[in-house]
């Protein structure tokens, strides 16, 4: 049995974080990296100390069965994803989720989400696969950064990071996010509200987030039961 958790957080610098999984567990991890990976930037005058949220909460759903292995993802647990995030993604900079949330095998969750919120940089997980085993290699990836939009200068990018389940991994993809739309903003390529105003939203409340997850996974329950009620007797 799984359990969605949503955990949204403000870092030192007033960039919103998000985090959502249906491993509970790695909440810690996400929480290690940041800490680590935020030491030197949260205007502490003890830099060797690490680096703590300036606000956050966390909502947990009951607990659930993973969809078993299949070809893709069923339309209606996608459909269901894609408005869970549209509520959750408001006033996120950075998300991280589950490569394949909710569900048995290596199925994307995310790619249209992704795709509709070019403001927000994102970091995909549970991707061992992806990445492999080469200890030669880092253990995150940077698959894809491209232009966040298409109107104007294409100075701005969006980072897309498939990493594994670990908390230096977590570390070096909120280091690389930051550093990017650090040196993007020094030439000029802004977050554009003006295309994109859902990340000048307000961010999801603590019971509308729990609402949220908990639509989520009453999704998967009922596709779970229908299958079950389709498959043949033995």
């Amino acid at each position: 049995m799984r359990k969605l958790l949503f955990r949204s957080c403000v870092a030192s610098d007033g960039r919103r974080f998000a985090f959502l999984t249906d491993q509970p567990e790695v909440e810690e991890a996400f929480d290690n990296g940041y800490k680590v990976a935020y030491k030197d930037r949260d205007s502490s005058s003890t830099p060797e100390l690490l680096a703590h949220w300036k606000s956050g909460f966390t909502v947990m759903s009951d607990e659930f069965v993973l969809l078993p292995e299949s070809e893709q993802v069923p339309e209606g647990v996608s459909k269901a994803f894609d408005i869970m995030m549209s509520s959750l993604i408001k006033g996120i900079d950075v998300m991280f989720c589950d490569y394949n949330l909710g569900i048995e095998g290596d199925l994307p969750m995310c790619n249209q989400m992704m795709e509709q919120h070019k403001s927000t940089d994102f970091v995909l997980f549970s991707c061992a696969d992806i990445v492999g085993k080469d200890p030669a290699v880092q253990p995150y990836m940077v698959s894809y950064a491209a232009p966040r939009y298409a109107q104007g200068s294409k100075i701005s990018q969006q980072h897309r990071i498939y990493c594994k389940t670990d908390p230096f991994a977590f570390t070096q993809a909120i280091n690389a996010i930051v550093v990017q739309r650090q040196k993007d903003n020094l030439m000029g390529g802004h977050i554009r509200t003006d295309l994109e105003p859902y990340v000048l939203e307000a961010p999801v409340t603590e019971n509308v987030a729990k609402l949220a997850i908990s639509q989520f996974v009453e999704s998967i329950k009922n596709l779970a039961a229908t299958k079950a009620l389709a498959a043949p007797a033995t």
